[in-house]
């Protein structure tokens, strides 16, 4: 039985995001300062987020979006 590969990282550092997901931060700009690798016995990548006013905080790649420059 072959073990199930790693996924890789839906965003990298120097990303600039908006926030998707519910609540105080929703379609705030940040920028991806750092992945945080999936936890012993999960696969999920989470990812930390500072904003224009310099807060930090961490979110799943599911709460983030690509920022489009349009």
């Amino acid at each position: 039985m072959s073990k199930p590969s790693q996924p890789k990282p839906r965003f990298t550092v120097g990303d600039h995001i908006v926030v998707t997901s519910p609540g105080i931060h929703r379609d705030k700009d940040g920028l991806v300062i750092e992945v945080i690798e999936p936890r012993s016995g999960d696969l999920v990548y989470r990812y930390r987020v500072r904003f224009t006013d310099g807060k930090a905080t961490t979110f799943f790649g599911f709460e983030l979006e690509v920022r489009e420059d349009g």
